[in-house]
């Protein structure tokens, strides 16, 4: 039976619930990114319109006339069409096949005679939590024309309890394609969305015990990486047991989960929890979840609430539809299907726009002490050592190369982590030389190509230029390897997190060292110092630019400063994360003001960065950078921070192209160079270049869209020999005081030294 409207003494109990959930509710929350509050601080106003369920079991006889569960919907031009899964005889017995009804308005559904539409396995195998593809928001997105399905399978027969991801395909959403081979192990309730070219996917892991939320991505829909760590794990007092049935949609860059759990309240139920996250990978919960239950009053819902489906339908409310069961015994495994509505969650979508620069002060005096602050918490959060021993650096050679010298040096960073490092810088040098550190990325090292390249470029036009191994690679690699990006295994980046130093941490307190050993030369200006890199690199150099009060130029190569760049390795994703638990984008940038002069370039088609490849990361990014350039006109320094874009440009080296030198010139000077011969200077192509000097690239970079792409200045330079730029004596390489082992080793009995 289909009901239309719910009674008025029961709306009336649902806002007097929420009321009393509003006023329980805190205002404000530490350590959650600014834009989720007001999702954790706003009651779930879903107000349930039907009298009745909107789907009941079938007639005896039907394929549905024992479980009915797993509502999978979609509105196209104005119709909503509902699947679900259903199935005949006893629990153990049971094989889901799918079925299909239509509605015009979402709760009133007529069932369609063709059902069930789609089964699976010659009917041995069950057709499970089935779902669409979505936009973010929730609503049907047809893939070249087409509905996309994915949908979990088990026999119910088999002990083995083997749960596995399939997809299939329909224009009409009756007939589909045959389903799939196995394209995941272990997939239960998966939830799909995709923004740009990227298929996101949460599901529930069923492969072991307790069941948890995973995520995972693909550019297919059919190969998919799965991201190492849960998402969602048992951590709430009211969660029991397992979790299960994540639903995710995203609403002004703010990803919402609804997902279900057992209630301890109350056995044998379910409810629904909201969790939200602003890169789809760290979760915040709503702390009075559960914010969707059973209602005893309900008797058709009266202990479980879940497997769900949830859209924003065109008005701009949400809508749920959900699987619930009975009072025991529970003879059906699911008994009906129903739905409610969130009329008007604008208020907390209006809140999340909260301005994000709002905790910058702009008062010089306030400003510095706000800077200071902010920068301390971020260094003890990074786990940077407030004290510097002494550098204790050696000269380990020099050598002249093409009209510079390159001379070769090892410091010490901190006690049990030596530093080997060449310093670029011309033959002839004026009095005090301006310096760039080159902050290296993913792979990279002081034998990488382009960094060789730009510390004589730089040396060419009359800067000191030190390239220094970062941990892990090169001759700070136990067997001297290059591109190994050895700092960034888990077992690396969870061993520091436990010793309180993050990896990215470790990474910045050694280019600052550099920083100290350019400081401590009497041939360097020391009010002319700046950073470069280019990935990694780039997102090191933007560190130290917020970070660093010594820096006065930073060129950011590569990089984005925007959420989607903490869906990234875990040397970078950590930070981030908890940085934003404490500042936004625009706050973080602003740290550099008024000193550190920053550009931040990138090719307008990096997909590298740009993960979506819709120009998400760029758009988001002009805007943080925009809002910090007014803190930055507003202490005095106009026109010191923006963003460069090469049109159709891919992932490439632009700490050397002509507009950085333009950069470099304008903040730190160019002894060797006017302004007029940095742009006079003839080009030539990257890939041609790495082909004459013999230089092979990675298969993932090396193309011409990427590395093989770039424009770089022609004047001339050769690359230098890897054994040149050797500063190890023998019997050093592979030794604790050079390796990511023998720092995590220094810094965990340091760590234990101290506890005890």
């Amino acid at each position: 039976m289909i009901h239309k409207t719910t009674a008025r003494q029961h709306i009336a109990s649902q806002v007097f619930a929420l009321l009393v959930l509003f006023v329980a509710i805190p205002q404000t929350q530490a350590q959650v990114p600014r834009e989720l509050r007001p999702w954790l601080e706003t009651p779930q106003a879903w107000q349930r319109d039907t009298d009745g369920p909107v789907l009941s079991l079938g007639k005896k006889g039907q394929f549905d006339d024992e479980h009915i569960f797993a509502p999978m919907v979609a509105l196209q031009n104005g119709k909503f069409t509902l699947w679900h899964c259903g199935s005949t005889g006893t629990v153990a017995e049971r094989v889901f096949q799918l079925g299909m009804s239509s509605s015009t308005d979402g709760s009133n559904f007529t069932r369609d005679s063709r059902s069930p539409v789609f089964r699976f396995g010659k009917d041995l195998k069950s057709v499970l939590t089935p779902t669409l593809l979505r936009s973010p928001d929730g609503s049907t997105l047809r893939d070249s024309g087409k509905l996309r399905m994915w949908f979990s399978s088990t026999d119910f027969t088999d002990k083995s309890g083997r749960h596995t991801l399939h997809e299939a395909s329909s224009h009409d959403g009756v007939t589909w394609s045959k389903p799939s081979p196995v394209l995941l192990e272990g997939v239960y309730a998966p939830s799909i969305i995709k923004i740009g070219r990227r298929y996101q996917m949460w599901y529930t892991d069923v492969s072991g015990k307790p069941w948890m939320i995973r995520q995972a991505d693909s550019l297919d829909g059919i190969r998919w990486r799965v991201f190492s760590d849960p998402v969602i794990k048992l951590d709430q007092e009211w969660e029991s047991g397992n979790l299960f049935y994540p639903t995710v949609i995203k609403i002004d860059d703010v990803y919402l989960m609804w997902y279900g759990s057992y209630w301890t309240a109350r056995a044998n139920t379910t409810a629904l929890g909201l969790a939200v996250s602003i890169d789809g990978l760290k979760w915040y919960k709503h702390p009075l979840n559960p914010v969707y239950r059973p209602v005893p009053t309900r008797p058709w819902e009266s202990n479980y609430t879940t497997s769900q489906s949830i859209m924003r339908l065109p008005n701009g409310s949400l809508r749920i539809w959900y699987a619930s069961r009975k009072k025991p015994p529970f003879r059906n495994k699911y008994f009906a299907i129903n739905t409610a509505i969130w009329s008007n969650p604008k208020p907390a979508l209006a809140e999340s726009r909260t301005d994000l620069i709002a905790s910058v002060p702009t008062e010089p005096a306030a400003f510095r002490n706000w800077q200071a602050g902010t920068r301390d918490k971020l260094r003890k959060m990074l786990g940077i050592p407030k004290n510097r021993g002494p550098l204790n650096a050696e000269k380990r050679g020099q050598f002249e190369w093409d009209g510079i010298v390159v001379e070769k040096w090892v410091f010490t960073s901190e006690a049990g982590s030596r530093v080997p490092a060449v310093l670029y810088r011309p033959r002839n040098p004026p009095a005090k030389m301006p310096a760039i550190v080159l902050t290296n990325g993913h792979g990279g090292s002081k034998s990488q190509w382009y960094y060789n390249f730009s510390g004589q470029l730089y040396a060419r036009m009359g800067l000191a230029a030190l390239a220094i191994d970062p941990m892990g690679e090169e001759e700070r690699h136990k067997d001297g390897k290059l591109g190994t990006r050895a700092h960034d295994h888990k077992s690396v980046s969870d061993r520091a997190d436990k010793a309180g130093r993050l990896v990215m941490g470790k990474m910045l307190f050694d280019t600052m060292r550099g920083i100290d050993f350019l400081l401590a030369r009497d041939d360097i200006d020391h009010d002319k110092v700046g950073v470069a890199g280019n990935s990694l690199g780039g997102a090191k150099a933007g560190w130290l630019a917020v970070l660093e009060p010594r820096i006065k130029m930073a060129i950011v190569s590569g990089w984005a400063f925007q959420n989607i760049n903490m869906r990234t390795k875990y040397c970078t994703s950590l930070p981030n994360q908890r940085m934003r638990e404490m500042l936004t984008w625009p706050e973080y940038l602003a740290l550099a003001a008024p000193d550190c002069a920053v550009k931040i370039m990138n090719g307008d088609a990096d997909w590298v960065i740009d993960k979506e490849d819709d120009n998400s990361a760029w758009k988001g990014m002009d805007k943080s950078v925009s809002r910090a350039a007014g803190i930055y006109e507003q202490l005095g320094a106009p026109g010191k921070i923006e963003t460069w874009y090469e049109a159709e440009g891919g992932h490439r080296p632009y700490i050397a192209y002509k507009e950085s030198l333009e950069w470099i010139h304008k903040h730190l000077g160019t002894p060797a160079m006017t302004l007029e011969q940095i742009r006079a200077l003839p080009t030539m192509n990257s890939g041609d270049y790495c082909d004459k000097n013999g230089i092979e690239l990675e298969s993932h970079y090396g193309t011409s869209l990427h590395s093989r792409g770039a424009t770089l200045p022609d004047i001339g330079i050769r690359r230098t020999p890897r054994e040149k730029l050797t500063c190890l004596k023998p019997g050093e390489l592979g030794s604790d005081g050079f390796t990511v082992e023998g720092w995590l080793k220094q810094i965990e009995a340091t760590r234990v030294s101290a506890e005890e």
